[in-house]
């Protein structure tokens, strides 16, 4: 029982309260008395009791009258508990005392969960259904004073429905909750209540007052404690018009996730609506594509809140699959990435085998930051594009390479490759000069081909001649002297001597010239277009606005794509056999070495040799072989083989070289002199079917999910590998396994997991990032890397300004393509 101080404060306010809305007139409270009865008009106290009947609400606490007990909000108290109030047209004419319940002081700290259980309890919705099989007309869910309800949820849901038989729509309102958090009061009211804030705005909003409000009872449930439904407004009438309330195209949370996994998955807002509605046979009742693009819009928004602690914990993820999974940021002073690259342990075996020769190209739009991305590609032994690492770069200059390329050479073990094409960008040729001075740097040839064409339009267009001879040069002239003669034809009789493009492109012939590559190995790639093409896929993955967490995850099961497509070919090399077409005996020993994709393209040239005939034998026992029949405006060209005992063979047209696979000269001789096997200097084990070695302990690394039970599996498998060896095994190695067996080096590892460095790579030169780089408004390469900025900085040298670019790259273009959107901060924006 409470003492009587604090009746008496609970006297006076809702004293106050009462004069407040009624008038200094409508009533006198007694706290000497110690009653809580007012002088209230006596049609308005009539009105009361009959519509409120305390005795048949559910047991609740002090619930009755909602004083307010937070101070954040108004100490005025809500007296009008009836089914209406003084604004739905109540008569409020006569004066009669009528007893209040006052709210308990209990209630301000009250506390438990957000509904009840309440199994034996028939519900609402039920007793609503049965007093339907009854009603003369009116409304089935009828959300009657005093109805009870587990959870406010189930409140809502009922009221949806009876705001779907009267035809308006519903929100949630107003609540109050206490100091613990408990919601002691919820307003479920109609979508037009209030008013929007511009008032000329285009709005629903026209200010109703129909409503429910819902108390806690004293169980933690909740029931109706009053309800007005006089709307000011038009009802909507028909299916059509209801379904345009939100309350009625609600979506559940199953259909949210399955639209969640859609959208991660690159498919678009109209697809998702195609799928989503095809089960449905009423095509009427499907759902509005308004209602999923709010849906997906939202779902962007939650995706990218706390980006970078996501993109963590995926890499973290990861990396406990994977433990030979490295990355590597590179942050501001503010923590903020503005590059960032990964390797996981499967592109690290690959570059082993396969990094040779790899790829390197940049592309846009695949994710929320216009961050261009970078892929080094290569090729493995089934002629498949396998990917190395992927770099993330705030920008493209030589800096940023520089770091991108040393970082990814690093973690390669320090393994150069022989050969890197990229397009023409000037800040790529002098990182890989700075970083990778041992490689030879190669321009793709379709750029080549791509910028004649656009710098030499009005040439190309108007002279067919021109581009037959100018590809023809590119792709199939091998001879440097003769290379450079018909350079200089093509340029005089087409009138181009004074082009620079021409020019430049002459003066850098080393980089992209045929007859210039012919002893460097390539793997057969004259273009970055294994770049692209994986480019072209990654966007097929990825939405354009990803943001850094969903790209990650979403380029990891691109990895993981790409692994089951190469299992795939790996499978039908050793398990499907090939039909023999030539019939000679090399043709049988090729289908038992190379894999399936490289046997077709030995059979290719194979095929091809027939074409050719041995014209004479030389002295040394070389041959010359030449074209049987060749078109009339075609010079002859003669290849020079020559044979190495029966260790290898060499052709002058370099395609061994270039690929590492016999040519059709060199077949057309092995053929003739009835050779049975390739010449084991002539195969390269890249191309081969046992080009990879592969162990359990590989395995454990390139297994998507690699359990426990793999790691012990492939510790025993190299155990048994070092005990069976016939190298001896020295003192200080044995002490050392027995160490690490014995478990004194794991806690140092352990420890070193736990740091924020290591947690990612084990380098302890690399920091954590706190945050992820600003978003930007549209995406495109920035503006000052394309053509335009090099033609800015050309003029500039002209006059005699500085040119701080590299003096041997100075008049390359910075970018091949110049962009077509600008970029601004949102930031600059506001």
């Amino acid at each position: 029982m409470f003492d009587l101080p604090y009746e008496a404060r609970c006297d006076l306010t809702v004293a106050a309260a009462i004069r407040n809305r009624f008038g200094e007139d409508a009533g006198v409270i007694h706290p000497s008395e110690g009653s809580r009865t007012a002088e209230y008009p006596a049609q308005q106290r009539n009105r009361q009791e009959e519509q409120w009947n305390l005795t048949s609400l559910p047991s609740v606490e002090g619930e009755e009258v909602a004083v307010r007990s937070d101070s954040s909000q108004s100490n005025a108290t809500d007296i009008n508990r009836g089914s209406c109030g003084a604004s739905v047209g109540c008569d409020t004419t006569a004066a009669n005392p009528i007893k209040l319940p006052v709210r308990s002081r209990r209630n301000a700290a009250r506390d438990g969960p957000s509904a009840r259980v309440a199994y034996s309890e028939e519900s609402a919705l039920t007793a609503a259904l049965k007093r339907g099989c009854k009603a003369d007309g009116t409304a089935i869910f009828y959300p009657y004073e005093g109805t009870t309800f587990n959870s406010c949820e189930e409140a809502r849901e009922f009221y949806n429905l009876y705001s779907w038989e009267i035809g308006f729509g519903i929100r949630y309102g107003r609540s109050n909750k206490n100091r613990n958090g408990y919601t002691t009061r919820q307003d479920i009211v109609c979508s037009c209540e209030g008013f929007d804030r511009q008032s000329n705005a285009a709005s629903v909003r026209t200010g109703c007052k129909a409503m429910i409000r819902l108390l806690r009872t004293s169980d933690h449930g909740w029931y109706v404690s009053r309800i007005c439904d006089v709307h000011n407004h038009k009802l909507s009438e028909g299916y059509v018009e209801k379904k345009q309330w939100n309350s009625h195209n609600s979506i559940d949370h199953s259909m949210k996730h399955y639209i969640k996994k859609l959208r991660e998955n690159n498919v678009s807002i109209g697809r998702v609506c195609s799928i989503l509605n095809s089960s449905n046979s009423n095509p009427s009742q499907n759902l509005r594509k308004e209602t999923i693009r709010a849906l997906c819009a939202k779902l962007s928004r939650e995706n990218m809140n706390d980006d970078i602690g996501k993109t963590l914990k995926v890499l973290d993820d990861m990396k406990s699959r994977d433990p030979h999974m490295s990355v590597r940021f590179k942050l501001d002073d503010g923590g903020t990435v503005r590059s960032m690259l990964w390797c996981t342990g499967k592109n690290k075996d690959d570059y082993k085998y396969f990094g040779d020769a790899i790829t390197f190209d940049t592309t846009y739009r695949t994710n929320l930051y216009s961050l261009p991305f970078g892929l080094f590609v290569g090729v493995n032994n089934h002629f498949q594009s396998i990917i190395f690492g992927g770099v993330l770069l705030t920008n493209e200059t030589s800096e940023d390479f520089e770091w991108a390329f040393s970082n990814f050479i690093e973690l390669m073990g320090n393994v150069h490759p022989k050969t890197m094409l990229t397009d023409q960008c000037a800040a790529m040729a002098k990182a890989i000069r700075v970083v990778l001075p041992n490689t030879r740097h190669r321009w793709c040839r379709w750029h080549v081909l791509k910028s004649a064409k656009k710098k030499l339009g009005k040439v190309c267009s108007k002279s067919k001649k021109f581009k037959r001879e100018f590809y023809d040069i590119i792709t199939n002239e091998t001879d440097k002297d003769k290379f450079e003669a018909r350079w200089h034809l093509l340029v005089k009789n087409h009138k181009l001597s004074k082009s620079r493009y021409m020019k430049r492109l002459f003066k850098h012939k080393e980089k992209w010239a045929k007859p210039y590559f012919m002893g460097v190995f390539c793997a057969g790639m004259t273009s970055t277009q294994r770049s692209e093409s994986a480019n072209h896929m990654i966007k097929q993955y990825i939405q354009k606005a990803a943001p850094m967490h969903l790209f990650v995850s979403k380029f990891n099961e691109f990895l993981v794509d790409r692994t089951f497509q190469e299992g795939r070919e790996q499978h039908a090399s050793k398990m499907v056999s090939r039909k023999l077409r030539v019939g000679v005996p090399i043709e049988e020993h090729a289908e038992s070495v190379y894999t399936r994709a490289m046997f077709e393209k030995f059979y290719d040239e194979l095929f091809e040799s027939g074409r050719y005939f041995i014209e004479s034998v030389h002295e040394d026992g070389s041959y010359f072989v030449a074209l049987s029949r060749r078109p009339i405006d075609e010079v002859e060209k003669k290849f020079h083989v020559s044979l190495d005992g029966d260790q290898s063979i060499k052709c002058s047209c370099g395609l061994y070289e270039h690929l590492g696979m016999l040519c059709r000269h060199s077949l057309k001789v092995l053929v003739h002199l009835n050779k049975h096997e390739i010449p084991s200097g002539n195969i390269l084990k890249r191309w081969t079917k046992e080009a990879v070695d592969r162990n359990l302990t590989q395995m454990a690394s390139i297994l998507p999910d690699d359990s426990d039970e793999v790691r012990k599996k492939a510790l025993l498998f190299q155990t048994l590998q070092i005990v069976n060896g016939a190298d001896a095994i020295g003192e200080e190695r044995f002490r050392a396994a027995m160490d690490i067996l014995a478990g004194k080096n794991l806690v140092v590892e352990h420890e070193h997991q736990n740091s924020n460095v290591a947690s990612l790579d084990g380098c302890e030169k690399t920091e954590r990032p706190t945050a992820c780089p600003e978003k930007t408004l549209k995406g495109g390469r920035p503006p000052s890397s394309g053509l335009q900025a090099w033609l800015k900085s050309a003029r500039k040298s002209k006059n005699g300004g500085a040119d701080s670019r590299d003096p041997l790259t100075k008049d390359w273009p910075a970018e091949e393509n110049p962009p077509n959107k600008k970029i601004k901060l949102l930031r600059d924006l506001v």
